[in-house]
Formats: structure tokens, C-alpha cells, sequence
């Protein structure tokens, strides 16, 4: 019998955290390692969206999510005072007719916790310093954790990879100039429906998007510094933590190069609009899994590099749409709004990339 391969996961976020669950249910034996302390505390990912829920059930994980976070009801669109749309996420072509709120961290922590029980540690605090394609095989050099010579190397490390940076494989694109701010906080008595995000756009263009994460307790996102100043309902607010930060709009040229693979923002980072970044991070590694599973990574560039293009064109479409201040494209932009929310028949293309059916 042939040797099982020897796989490095490098960054234990949701992508990468999914590529361990799924390998380890393959039968595969893979290392995890990620050079922070822990899961992240604070990030803009929070809708896990019905394709999620699916590829992540036969490991265990998503009846812990479904225990944890927020079943998303509907999401409303308001221009200024005024309820443009509200749009029933139940009428999703799913079993999961809903999207699932829950903060990343937490996210991040249920995988943990069923990698655990499956017999696999992260490996926090081992960084990744070197990495070298040799012959079939890739010789990792890490720091905080005993490096050596994998099979293959699934690199997960964000928008910043290390892995992606030595290996030379190109990031192109840019960043937007704009700041945005993004907060969690506890809102005692939020006046609008429960299980019910909200985007609120303002003809200066400024715009806020809120969503619950839990019994009184909201995520906001905004594009300016203050991420629940645009958002009405929330003059008693009390923030836990914020911070601001600008889009970057960027895809690798290539997802693979000999046993190395790139995966979640590693691969391609866009704007949060739509609730996609974390969730396609998840679909690449199910990807991953199944063809190494399948033998067949030859053809993972091929698969999800223009699944990547194509929802970061689509991102910066809805991005430009909902930040516009051009007085004369502003009605038709709520005209088309308002449509949408009148019509379902229109709004299932829609959820169905929402919610990872479609693509």
C-alpha cells in the first residue's frame, strides 16, 4: 500500500480550518499550524450561508453552529428613512432557507473544538519562514513548531500569505482608498424586527450594514470611521470593540504551484458585500479535499480561480451600486431595489449566489 501524504495547513481560519475537517474525515493525516495565539477576536465575517452549513455537516460542525448562531429571517434596505426592500431569505432553494449569523471567532472556535475530538491540534504560535518546491515534494521551515517535507502544502494564511509571497505566485488587483470601521455592540432596545440584518445607504453615498449576532448583540459595518453612525436604532449602543480598516480587491494569478495550493484570502479578497469571502474560503477547501481525494489537482486553478474572478467583478458591482452619491443614478438604483424586493422571482438569482448555490 502507498503512503498516505503528508499535508501542512498553513492558517487555522475557517478555510483552513475546514481543509483539516474535511481531510481528516477522508482519512487524511494533516498538520495545522497558524502563528497567531488563537482565533481571531475580531473579523468581518459573519454570514454562513446554506452551501457552508452542507459542506461542513458530515464533519460534525455545522450542528454546532446551527446550536450557536442567529437563523437569518430577512434583510431589509432602506435609503435614508425610507424601507426600500425586505427581502425572505426563507424562500432560499435550500433546507437551509436562511443564512446563519454568527461571528467568525466563534465560527472558528466550534472548528477547533471538532478537529479536537477528531484527534488533530492546531498548532498555534508556528509560523511558516520558509517554504521550498523540491522535486515532488515541499520542505517547510516554521518557526515555534518543528518544520520537514510534505506531500503537499494548503496555504490558508490570508490576504498577507507568507506562503504565497516566497512562492513568488502573483496578487493582483488593488485597495480601495476609502476607510471603513466595523464594531460589535449590545443595542437594549433595537426597534426593528429580530433575525433581520439591515443596509442603510444615504445619498452622500456613506451606507451601514447591521446584522444580529445574538440575543441583543449586533455587528455593524460601515464605509466610514464610524460604524454605527449611519445606522438608525442605535443611539444606545454599547460597544465591545471596533476597529476600521480599507477593501483590498486582489486574486492570485494561479492557486497552485507544484504541491503548494492557495486557499480563502489567500487565493482572493474583496469587499464584505454579499457575505461571500469566508464562505467561498470554505467551498476552496471542500475543493481541495475532494480532489485530492479524487486525484485530480490538477484542475483546482481551473476550478476555483474563475469562481474567485467572477464574484469579485460581481462584489465591485454591488459595492458601486450601494455607495453611489450620483443624484442622477441614485433613483434608479432604489427604483431597481424596490423591484427586486416586489418581485421573488427576481430576487432568487440573487440568494442563490448569496447563498453558494449558484455561482
Amino acid at each position: 500500500m502507498a503512503a498516505k501524504p503528508r499535508i501542512l495547513i498553513v492558517g487555522a481560519g475557517p478555510c483552513g480550518m475546514t481543509a483539516a475537517l474535511e481531510l481528516t474525515r477522508r482519512g487524511f493525516t494533516a498538520r495545522i499550524i497558524d502563528k497567531e495565539p488563537g482565533p481571531t477576536p475580531l473579523s468581518k465575517a459573519v454570514g454562513i450561508s446554506p452551501r457552508s452549513l452542507e459542506i461542513l455537516e458530515p464533519t460534525g460542525v455545522t450542528e454546532r453552529l446551527l446550536a450557536k448562531g442567529v437563523r437569518m429571517q430577512a434583510v431589509q434596505a432602506r435609503y435614508e428613512d425610507q424601507l426600500l426592500a425586505t427581502i425572505r431569505l426563507s424562500r432560499i432553494p435550500h433546507r437551509f432557507n436562511f443564512l446563519l449569523s454568527l461571528p467568525q471567532s466563534e465560527t472558528e472556535t466550534v472548528m477547533e473544538d471538532v478537529l479536537r475530538d477528531l484527534g488533530v491540534a492546531v498548532e498555534w504560535n508556528a509560523e511558516l519562514t520558509d517554504i521550498r518546491l523540491a522535486g515532488v515534494k515541499v520542505e517547510a521551515e516554521l518557526s515555534g513548531a518543528k518544520g520537514g517535507t510534505f506531500d503537499y502544502v494548503y496555504a490558508a494564511d490570508g490576504a498577507h500569505s507568507r506562503v504565497r509571497e516566497i512562492l513568488g505566485l502573483g496578487f493582483t488587483g488593488y485597495t480601495h482608498k476609502r476607510t471603513w470601521s466595523i464594531a460589535d455592540a449590545a443595542i437594549p432596545d433595537w426597534p426593528f424586527p429580530e433575525a433581520t440584518a439591515m443596509a442603510v445607504l444615504h445619498r452622500n453615498g456613506d451606507m451601514g450594514f447591521i446584522i444580529p449576532i445574538g440575543p441583543k448583540r449586533f455587528r455593524a459595518v460601515s464605509n466610514t470611521p464610524d460604524a454605527l453612525g449611519h445606522i438608525p436604532g442605535t443611539a444606545s449602543a454599547q460597544v465591545s470593540q471596533s476597529d476600521t480598516f480599507h477593501i483590498p480587491v486582489r486574486q492570485a494569478d494561479r492557486y497552485q504551484a507544484g504541491g503548494v495550493f492557495l486557499g480563502g484570502d489567500a487565493a482572493h479578497v474583496h469587499s464584505p458585500i454579499g457575505a461571500r469571502g469566508m464562505n467561498l474560503g470554505i467551498e476552496d477547501a471542500h475543493a481541495f479535499a475532494a480532489r485530492l481525494t479524487g486525484k485530480t489537482l490538477d484542475g483546482y486553478t481551473a476550478e476555483r480561480h474563475p469562481i474567485g474572478h467572477r464574484w469579485i467583478v460581481l462584489s465591485e458591482r454591488l459595492l458601486a451600486g450601494v455607495q453611489s452619491a450620483n443624484p442622477l443614478l441614485i433613483p434608479f438604483r432604489n427604483l431597481a431595489i424596490r423591484t427586486i424586493g416586489r418581485l421573488p422571482a427576481l430576487q432568487k438569482p440573487m440568494m442563490e449566489r448569496i447563498a453558494g448555490l449558484r455561482e
